[in-house]
């Protein structure tokens, strides 16, 4: 995962996934001092319209959408300050897949565990339509991609606190753009390298996995079981899934690869 490395030269001392595990153990004020506030106000803004559009969409009131909205936020906003805290103590671990696996077991299955909790409560108490269900599938997808994102930012010393490196907000909310851009580059970019390096059965799985995986995530954001063109395509009576995402990401591959194309051009050209 040579994108997310650490830069050669950096001073910074890698750790292990044993190690920041314990210094959590034995130092749980660091949940205290390293509360992410820049993440409970960027969590709780991006969770909250999902609730309020799930229940505004099922026809509801836009009191009871509202309310839905606002209870989403607050539990966002308190429960993204700790998860950010743990995301940060693992953003040195090296090899960057450990730590990444450790974060996606433990973050998401508890915070949906307690999202489930709190808006079963919240149908109960209302005693209106349950879309509990639906409107926790669409967060669990944005809970992926907020974790993969959080840990690709942090290791790269935005979005952090209480640390000698730490930004403001404003100066980490400015590099999101191109962090934006290279987090969904970086994909396409890996795969690229392995048909470079004439790995093409791990380049074909990479991008057979992507299909599946958009296939999946478009299902719970949609609610629909094929979302591709035409209701998904029929292979040797087999309906295949995510044919647009495998599209989409072989375009994206075509482009990285053109993007060394130069400087490979360059390389091979004869010297005087």
């Amino acid at each position: 995962m040579q994108e997310i490395t650490f830069d050669e030269a950096s001073a910074v001392v890698p750790t292990t996934v044993r190690e920041s595990w314990t210094g959590l153990v034995r130092d749980p004020g660091l949940f205290v001092r390293h509360w992410n506030y820049k993440g409970a106000i960027l969590s709780g803004g991006l969770r909250a319209p999902i609730f309020l559009i799930t229940y505004l969409i099922g026809r509801e009131s836009i009191k009871l959408a509202i309310s839905a909205a606002l209870l989403q936020f607050v539990f966002r906003f308190l429960f993204a300050g700790l998860s950010g805290a743990l995301i940060q103590s693992f953003r040195r671990v090296e090899p960057a897949w450990k730590a990444l696996v450790s974060i996606l077991l433990v973050i998401p299955l508890i915070s949906h565990i307690l999202e489930y909790l709190l808006q079963r409560s919240f149908v109960v108490f209302t005693q209106t339509t349950d879309y509990t269900e639906m409107a926790i599938a669409r967060s669990v997808c944005v809970s992926l991609f907020s974790v993969l994102f959080a840990l690709f930012i942090m290791r790269r010393g935005v979005m952090i606190v209480g640390e000698d490196d730490s930004q403001s907000l404003w100066n980490d909310i400015r590099q999101l753009p191109y962090l934006v851009f290279e987090f969904v580059a970086f994909d396409p970019r890996e795969i690229a390298s392995l048909l470079r390096r004439e790995a093409y059965l791990g380049a074909a799985l990479a991008v057979a996995g992507f299909g599946i995986f958009s296939q999946f995530v478009c299902w719970a954001v949609t609610n629909k079981v094929f979302w591709t063109y035409g209701g998904g395509k029929q292979i040797a009576g087999v309906r295949f899934w995510g044919l647009d995402g495998i599209v989409l990401m072989v375009v994206a591959v075509i482009l990285a690869l053109l993007e060394h194309w130069p400087a490979r051009a360059s390389a091979s050209e004869p010297t005087s």
